[in-house]
């Protein structure tokens, strides 16, 4: 065993090891090389070893619930559950005598809506397609930093999940309380409902309340509500120090906080008042977007310092102090802040946890092609789920890739229903907008499928690609609903 002292000097790394008595080498990685390649912020991968020297699970997300469980099936003798990894299952035919068959779905976000629509175009009206959601409509929330800055309307960016209705698609709206994988059944607080199929696209479920300080002290970037309290706290400031956190890792749409501190900048740079302010931005990542290319997380950090914009990458958060306006990171450090902007935790919703859907890493293990998860016709696709990379890292949770999965999965599903095979399946391939403020946006796009890592391109930013984002909401929005 060797230990790594990241960022390390060898004289540090070998006062190190004389204050906590090793008697294994430490060595310094002293630019961070293994370091950045290892982890994902402060994040590393979670290797589980068996007796006979051979890795038998790694995994770059942490779970301290499920990867207790795997260590207790190891120490046992036994592999990681069929829940934590993403088995072939088999796909046997419905029973049903009539030929008839239920698929429901579960959440009517990007990845629920589009399945449950391309599925409808894809099998006959003799077969029932349920969307159920507890909420009564569909919020694009890619469009939420437009609300920050004042540029929508919560109005323009929500859609009546009813409005599936008319496309032939049954839609509830009851909250989901259980998940029957065994006995094939959906419990909802009105309801229980039987499937043959089976599609979890209920996202990541953001959890303000389980960092310390955060209800008191911070606006939430990724709720509504939120996003409306920002606009409202940006319009009434009059200068100081803005500070936008990153609280945890894995957060879903990997660009937002970087482009909150862009939209922020500019919004005070256009009020008059950025002489006297600062802004900040602070995360575990080592670098923006840190599952794709160096290059590409270099690209943004030249666009904040570009913008006077200040960047502490590797920042531990731990909590806040909401008397001082104070966060304080995990070696007791503190930064403070006239007003902050925060990205919440994100988990696993606790019906798929209970269902004993989350794997070692908490989230949904599925297939990296055919998001098939270790259940017969079950499958998930989205922020839900966890797709491990060639790199070793995970695919970043983002509604591009709930799209581009949902579209695979209603292809696997409709071929079954025929009694087909399906040659669909998902490349990895992804894209997205970077706003920066003042009606310009960059373009990033690439495939996270690669072998070693993921290959992508950034596009520098453009009136042209902000109107084109534009447009892509506009015909999302229409297109589906």
């Amino acid at each position: 065993m060797v230990c790594l002292g990241a960022f390390e000097t060898p004289d540090s790394c070998e006062e190190w090891r004389r204050e906590y008595a090793l008697e294994v080498p430490v060595l310094p990685d002293e630019d961070g090389t293994l370091f950045r390649r290892l982890t994902s912020g402060w994040v590393p991968w979670s290797i589980l070893v068996g007796a006979d020297g051979k890795v038998v699970f790694s995994e770059n997300e942490f779970d301290e619930e499920g990867f207790s469980a795997a260590i207790a099936d190891l120490l046992a003798g036994r592999r990681p559950s069929a829940a934590a990894t993403a088995a072939e299952s088999p796909m046997e035919p419905p029973s049903r005598a009539s030929g008839s068959t239920t698929t429901v779905v579960l959440g009517g976000g990007i990845g629920g809506v589009v399945v449950a629509r391309r599925l409808r175009a894809r099998v006959g009206d003799g077969h029932r397609i349920i969307v159920i959601d507890r909420s009564e409509s569909h919020l694009f929330q890619s469009s939420l930093l437009w609300l920050l800055n004042g540029s929508r309307r919560e109005d323009q960016i929500r859609k009546p999940l009813a409005r599936l209705r008319r496309h032939g698609i049954e839609f509830l709206n009851e909250e989901i309380i259980g998940i029957d994988v065994d006995r094939r059944l959906v419990t909802t607080a009105r309801a229980t409902h039987p499937f043959d199929y089976l599609v979890v696209a209920l996202g990541a479920r953001t959890a303000p309340e389980s960092a310390p300080g955060f209800t008191e002290m911070a606006h939430d970037l990724y709720s509504a509500d939120g996003c409306r309290d920002i606009r409202d706290a940006l319009r009434r400031f009059r200068g100081g120090r803005v500070g936008v956190v990153v609280t945890s890792i894995p957060f879903k749409c990997p660009a937002a906080p970087y482009e909150a501190a862009f939209l922020v900048e500019a919004l005070l740079r256009r009020r008059g008042i950025r002489d006297c302010c600062e802004v900040h931005l602070y995360t575990p990542e080592h670098q923006p977007m840190p599952v794709a290319e160096a290059s590409v997380g270099a690209s943004i950090v030249d666009m904040l310092a570009a913008r006077g914009i200040h960047y502490h990458p590797l920042f531990t958060f731990e909590r806040m102090r909401p008397g001082t306006k104070e966060i304080v990171d995990a070696e007791g450090r503190s930064e403070r802040a006239d007003l902050w902007i925060a990205v919440p935790p994100h988990r696993v919703p606790d019906v798929v946890r209970s269902a004993g859907l989350s794997g070692v890493s908490g989230w949904i293990h599925v297939d990296p092609e055919t998001l098939r998860t270790g259940h017969p016709r079950v499958y998930a696709i989205g922020d839900v789920t966890s797709i491990r990379l060639p790199s070793g890292k995970s695919l970043p949770k983002a509604g591009v890739f709930a799209h581009h999965e949902a579209e695979v999965v209603a292809a696997e599903i409709a071929s079954q229903i025929r009694g087909e095979s399906s040659s669909a399946h998902f490349a990895g391939d992804g894209a997205c907008w970077v706003e920066v403020g003042g009606g310009r946006a960059a373009f990033a796009r690439g495939n996270f499928y690669r072998d070693p890592e993921p290959r992508m391109r950034v596009v520098a930013p453009s009136r042209l690609r902000h109107w084109a984002k534009v447009a892509f909401e506009r015909w999302w929005l229409w297109r589906w609903f």
